[in-house]
């Protein structure tokens, strides 16, 4: 089953038509109808409030665990559905002990220069959690529950790797460069994912896999301290 049909699944079990459920999750009908046709992928905004209401984005975006992953229940269209905010999901606490984990995902706001011999990212603001199931987290991705933060792709710089939209979550445990990978990284106040690499020189060569669109940069070592490291990323979620 891919993503769009459990969209329409989601959709169904809300009892709610294309325009209504477009509505609902803050999109125009022919935005959701893109969606379950598979002619648009739905954004950071849309999957978190799925959420919200309680629907496991690892089931949305792998197919993997349950649609509702115990979350609250709802109660269908005709049965007197009431909205429910994202916040009223978080019966398990951000890195807590319960079946799943809310992923904090967050934007850049301030930067700061270099601490500790480290590139890092002084001050970031959560906008909305995601919801994953523990067992993904720790047994799939093979990490901890505390260091992991969600973003959304902002550009296009990585296609076809990863599409602009798309959910990344990225490692914050170390938020240094630990060999070439693809990094979320902050430089001159925008937040940007590219692969990062480290030249013999102590310097660093930022591409795009893009690279038509998005030239390779190479930034000396006295330059580094224009890039501010958040994490490396280690998923992807959204269209295929």
């Amino acid at each position: 089953m891919t993503v769009a049909a459990r969209l329409v699944q989601i959709r169904r079990f809300l009892g709610l038509s294309q325009k209504d459920m477009g509505k609902r999750v803050g999109v125009s009908g022919t935005t959701w109808q893109n969606y379950e046709l598979e002619n648009a992928s739905p954004n950071a905004h849309v999957l978190a409030h799925l959420s919200g209401e309680g629907f496991d984005m690892n089931w949305v975006l792998t197919g993997q665990g349950d649609m509702r992953g115990g979350g609250p229940k709802l109660e269908t269209k005709e049965a007197g559905f009431s909205e429910l905010g994202p916040r009223e999901l978080a019966r398990d606490e951000i890195g807590g002990a319960g079946r799943h984990v809310l992923v904090p995902r967050l934007t850049l706001r301030t930067l700061e220069g270099e601490t500790g011999g480290r590139l890092t990212v002084e001050e970031r603001t959560m906008l909305d959690t995601i919801s994953f199931r523990r067992d993904f987290i720790e047994r799939d991705l093979k990490t901890g529950t505390t260091t992991l933060v969600a973003v959304e792709m902002p550009d296009d710089a990585m296609q076809p790797t990863f599409n602009a939209g798309d959910i990344l979550l990225a490692d914050t445990s170390d938020p240094q460069l630990r060999g070439s990978g693809v990094y979320v990284f902050a430089s001159g106040g925008a937040l940007m994912v590219k692969r990062l690499q480290m030249k013999l020189d102590g310097g660093l060569t930022v591409s795009s896999d893009n690279a038509e669109r998005y030239p390779p940069e190479e930034i000396e070592r006295d330059a580094l301290d224009r890039v501010k490291i958040v994490g490396r990323v280690i998923w992807r979620g959204g269209r295929l």
